[in-house]
Order: structure tokens, then C-alpha cells, then sequence
């Protein structure tokens, strides 16, 4: 897995540029956006503020980048319940219409149990 993330707007994930070192010649990056990838308990934490905001359909897409991020990151230090959980709420995220504010509060909260027991 890649050590270096972004986090931004428009892009949250694993750097996916190929080659560190010196930028092409039309890169306008201005600062380097890559930090160390954050912890699961800092995802959940975002994504349970994310949640609060979840008015235009560029708020859902976030959300489920940033959902899909904790996922990975929960199966990858073995914690399956909360992931499970985050799967949960993600299906209610990608159902089309009006989004059940309570069921994915629900879910997120017992998968921030989950991971709290984990640790």
C-alpha cells in the first residue's frame, strides 16, 4: 500500500502519480498535497463529519472516497466488524434518493464502537 496520501477537494486517496522527483513540465502543483495516511480513527472521525453535509451529489462522492478509504484501512489492521459496519453505510450512501440520515449516523457510529473496541 502507498504511504503517501491526498487530501484534497476534488481527490482523497493514494498518490498516484508514478515517479517522485522532478514534475513535469506543465505540473502547476505549486506544494507537495501527499501526508503519511491517516489513521482509522482519523477516517472515521471525517467521515462522520462529512456525513453531517451531504446536500449536492459532490458531497456524496467525497463521502465515498473517504469511505472506501476507512474500509481499506480497517481490513487492513484486521478490525472486519467496523468494516463491515462501513460497508453498511456506504450502501445506504449509494441509494438513489433521499439518504437516511439516522441508519448511516447508526452505522458509522458502531463502526467507530467497533474500532474503539479494536484498539
Amino acid at each position: 500500500m502507498r504511504d503517501k496520501w491526498v487530501d484534497t477537494r476534488e481527490y482523497f486517496g493514494p498518490d498516484r502519480r508514478k515517479r517522485a522527483g522532478k514534475k513535469p513540465w506543465r505540473d502547476r502543483r505549486g506544494y507537495d498535497e501527499t501526508a503519511p495516511m491517516p489513521s482509522l480513527g482519523h477516517l472515521l472521525r471525517r467521515v462522520r463529519v462529512q456525513a453531517m453535509d451531504l446536500r449536492t451529489p459532490e458531497d456524496r462522492r467525497h463521502m465515498t472516497q473517504i469511505l472506501t478509504a476507512a474500509i481499506t484501512e480497517a481490513e487492513r489492521t484486521n478490525c472486519f466488524r467496523c468494516a463491515d459496519s462501513l460497508k453498511q453505510a456506504e450502501r445506504t450512501l449509494r441509494n438513489p434518493g433521499a439518504i437516511n440520515g439516522a441508519a448511516l449516523d447508526g452505522y458509522l457510529n458502531e463502526a467507530m464502537n467497533h474500532a474503539a473496541a479494536n484498539a
